[in-house]
């Protein structure tokens, strides 16, 4: 038998030896989620650059994490869930050509509220399998380090962009106590526009799509 198949045997007997907890539970719950990405942004663009517009990071590890309130609906395999979370670090840097050379730094951040609605395959085990759905707010900060290569003159500026934030997720909750629970998901979002903003000289630039992977994992406690 190949480690694999001892793998899935072994994961087979976990399921069916669970106690049926997550099948019956109903009701509130709270949470916290920690959120590790693949984050991209897509269809740059630049405004008022003297020469090539030049993408220095245009994907990066993010990370972040927030809270949920959700409710297990008892008459539809249904659950909703209400997310507040904020993710931080995503290093975008872009170049202006020239001349002068500019190198741009943005470390953009993004503040989500998102309403969640999620289908659940409820079964005999504590593992609860789910795919749904996300549609939201999001609001896009970026920070700005404008350096002017070669004297090393620096300028800041921040700036923000409100987006409607929308997304497709799919996991499996497991129920390892009858009021607790573990949460292991993967999500797409997009999180929508992202833009520097402008500098006094009329430059900056922007991103039509800032887009994410995400992997959530979540402790939960319903009552």
């Amino acid at each position: 038998m190949t480690a694999l198949m001892r793998l899935a045997v072994f994961g087979m007997a976990v399921l069916f030896a669970s106690t049926a907890q997550s099948a019956d539970r109903t009701g509130p719950y709270l949470g916290l989620r920690l959120v590790g990405s693949v984050a991209k942004v897509i269809d740059e663009s630049a405004t008022g650059f003297n020469g090539t517009f030049i993408t220095n990071t245009d994907s990066d590890l993010v990370g972040g994490g927030g809270g949920v309130f959700g409710y297990r609906w008892a008459g539809l395999p249904i659950r909703t869930e209400v997310e507040i979370a904020h993710r931080v670090r995503f290093d975008w840097g872009v170049r202006d050509g020239g001349p002068p050379v500019l190198g741009y730094e943005n470390n953009l951040e993004s503040t989500n509220v998102l309403f969640n609605v999620l289908y659940e395959h409820r079964n005999p085990s504590s593992f609860t399998p789910f795919i749904g759905g996300t549609v939201g707010w999001a609001r896009n900060r970026s920070q700005v380090d404008r350096t002017v290569i070669g004297s090393g003159t620096v300028q800041s500026k921040s700036n923000t962009v409100n987006n409607v934030a929308w997304g497709v997720m799919l996991g499996v909750d497991w129920a390892f106590t009858s009021n607790w629970s573990a949460e292991f998901a993967y999500r797409y979002i997009d999180l929508g526009e992202a833009s520097s903003g402008l500098f006094a000289g009329g430059d900056g630039f922007d991103a039509n799509q800032y887009s994410s992977h995400d992997i959530l994992i979540s402790i939960l406690y319903a009552w």
